[in-house]
This record gives C-alpha cells, sequence and structure tokens, in this order.
C-alpha cells in the first residue's frame, strides 16, 4: 500500500466511510509495523492513547442507546472497534490537523549549533531542567531558548510567553531572564515571568528569594527598592508590570499571597487574646509582607483569638480586622491597618 492510498483510507476512516474490508486493510498495515518504528515520546504516546479513547467512545454504542439495527456479535463489535482505534492512532500521527511530530510539541533543538530552544505548543504545563539542575514550568505558547554553551560564565535564558522558575543558588553565576524589554537578575530563588510577544506589559511575581527587574539598555547596579527610572527590586509576593512604551514600572502585592516555605503557619496562625502587634509581627514573618498600623499606640488594647491558619492571608485579614474593628487596605507592596483602636 502506498502512503497516499493510506492516507486516502485513513481519511475514509475518519470521516466514518470505511467499509469492514478497508478497515481491516489498514488493520493489517498496522500490524506490520512495531511500536519502537514510530519513535513516539512518552507525551505523543499519551496524546494519542487520549484520542484513541475518545474515539472509541464516540463509535461504540452506549448502554442506553436505541437503535434499529440489529447487534452484532460481541467479538466483531471489538475488532471493528480496535480497528477504528488504530485507524484514528495512524490518522493523528501522519495527517490530522494537528499531526504528532517532536517539533510542534516540546521540542529541544539547536538553531546554528548555538541555541538550545524548549516551545510548548501544547495545552499542559511543560517542565524543563535546565544544566544547573533550575527548573523551569513553561506554560503553553511559551517559549525558551538559551545557549548550548549556558552557564560556562553566567546563567542566561529568554522567555517569550510565560514561566515559573526555580533556580538553584549559585552566587558566582548569577541567572538572568530575558523577558520582551526587560531583564530579571536572580541568585538563587523562585519567580513567574510574563513576557507574552509584543505585549504592552511584563509583568514578574516573586515567591521566594529577592530578584531585581530593570530595562535591557538598564545597568543593574544602580537599583533602588520601589519604582525607580532604572528598575525594581522585588521580594516574596510582590510584583511589578512593566509598561512597555511609556517605560513605566507600577510594583503591588502579587493577587494570591503565598506564605514562605520555611514557615510553621499551622502554629504561627492558632491566636488566643494576641495583641494586634502580635498579629501584625506574625503575618510579616509568614509572608514577608510589611504590615503598618496606623496609631499604634491605640491598638496596644486589641486582642485577637481564634485558629486562622488555614485561610489565606486576605481571608484571614477580613476576620481579624472584622473582630479587633479595624480595616485593612493594601497600598502598593505594604498593608495598612486602621481605625479607632481599641479602649
Amino acid at each position: 500500500m502506498t502512503k497516499a492510498e493510506l492516507q486516502e483510507l485513513l481519511q475514509r476512516s475518519k470521516e466514518g466511510k470505511c467499509s469492514l474490508e478497508e478497515i481491516q486493510l489498514i488493520n493489517n498495515w498496522f500490524n506490520t509495523i512495531s511500536d519502537e518504528s514510530l519513535e513516539l515520546n512518552e507525551f505523543e504516546k499519551a496524546h494519542v492513547n487520549k484520542r484513541m479513547l475518545s474515539t472509541i467512545k464516540q463509535e461504540l454504542p452506549s448502554a442506553t442507546q436505541k437503535t434499529t439495527r440489529p447487534r452484532q456479535p460481541g467479538m466483531l463489535v471489538l475488532k471493528v472497534a480496535a480497528s477504528l482505534l488504530f485507524a484514528t492512532f495512524l490518522f493523528y500521527l501522519f495527517v490530522g490537523e494537528n499531526p504528532l511530530k517532536p517539533s510542534d510539541l516540546t521540542s529541544t533543538v539547536k538553531a546554528g549549533g548555538e541555541l538550545v530552544e524548549h516551545k510548548n505548543l501544547t495545552n499542559d504545563i511543560l517542565k524543563v531542567q535546565l544544566p544547573d539542575s533550575s527548573k523551569v514550568e513553561l506554560k503553553p505558547n511559551s517559549k525558551l531558548s538559551y545557549s548550548e554553551h549556558w552557564g560556562e560564565q553566567k546563567r542566561e535564558v529568554r522567555l517569550v510567553g510565560e514561566a515559573f522558575f526555580e533556580v538553584i543558588k549559585d552566587s558566582k553565576r548569577p541567572f538572568y531572564v530575558h523577558g520582551g524589554k526587560i531583564i530579571t537578575k536572580v541568585l538563587g530563588t523562585s519567580f513567574t515571568v510574563k513576557a507574552a510577544m509584543n505585549a504592552r506589559s511584563i509583568e514578574v511575581e516573586v515567591r521566594t528569594g529577592k530578584v531585581s527587574v530593570y530595562e535591557e539598555d538598564r545597568n543593574d547596579n544602580t537599583l533602588n527598592r520601589g519604582a525607580d527610572a532604572s528598575g525594581v527590586i522585588l521580594t516574596p509576593n510582590e510584583k511589578v508590570e512593566y509598561f512597555v512604551m511609556d517605560k513605566h514600572w507600577v510594583t503591588s502585592l502579587v493577587e494570591e499571597p503565598h506564605p514562605l516555605p520555611a514557615t510553621n503557619k499551622s502554629v504561627d496562625f492558632v491566636f488566643s487574646n494576641a495583641s494586634m502587634i502580635m498579629v501584625k509581627e506574625s503575618i510579616e514573618r509568614n509572608y514577608s509582607i510589611d504590615i503598618i498600623i496606623e496609631n499604634e499606640a491605640a491598638f496596644v488594647s486589641c486582642t485577637f483569638t481564634g485558629d486562622v491558619s488555614m485561610m489565606k492571608l486576605y481571608d484571614l485579614l477580613d476576620v481579624i480586622c472584622k473582630s479587633t474593628g479595624t480595616n485593612y487596605e493594601v497600598k502598593g507592596t505594604k498593608i495598612l491597618i486602621s481605625g479607632k483602636g481599641c479602649e
């Protein structure tokens, strides 16, 4: 059977126009090839398996499905189903709208012998381990690239799209992420960079550690904390959005702050007649977020009792403030607590 004839049969099978004899031809051809000759990676095998299972569910009648055609013997139904599975497998492998080629799904290629590139054109997160064992979770429709000789003097990657980084600490070799018009520099930390192609703004969010973020044409040694003309320095649970057109930085807290990995929230957030000062210090210690109490002297007698260890940050702040007659609001990268205080 020629390739053209096979493709025609596969197309007819996909459209449900194949006779049993034609399906058997496909089945016979499939039996002549080995799994090794297909050279599928693990993702492709899982993807094909998902496609095949979906197809067989569509092709086999359900238990409650009514039909006017006489039932076929069980073995014949299974044989037809198996042939349909083979046909579906081959169609998506060779002539489907999204053929399963490694370069189209998740790839590592070299351009001119200099560049290593990882692309994720799937709907799932692609986990990439860099040569120094740093880990990257590459989001769908994103691309990560770096030099084949990466890490000999410094560690640099270029990102298009979104990725979460867990960088191995190495004080002698800083880690740089080039994304859009900005550079994110770290020594060892975890953070997210969102740098879509031609995006109006670029975001960096820090989970742990400290990062400096600056424009590509600026010097990272001139950074000051906050929104500076050169860039910003971020600590855990902080983020920055860089607006490309006007070169403007906006810093704030991340949408959902997380406790630091080294803290024990289940202990630190069980309070018994705790003063607002103690509550404030617990939040700062667990989340690395500055808490400012307006007119602190007025809150000396304010106390809180309760277990809020299972709550997210903003939910526990709602409970604490409601019970103490106070209010809170997020001001940039800080949280401000205010109110009349307690008598």
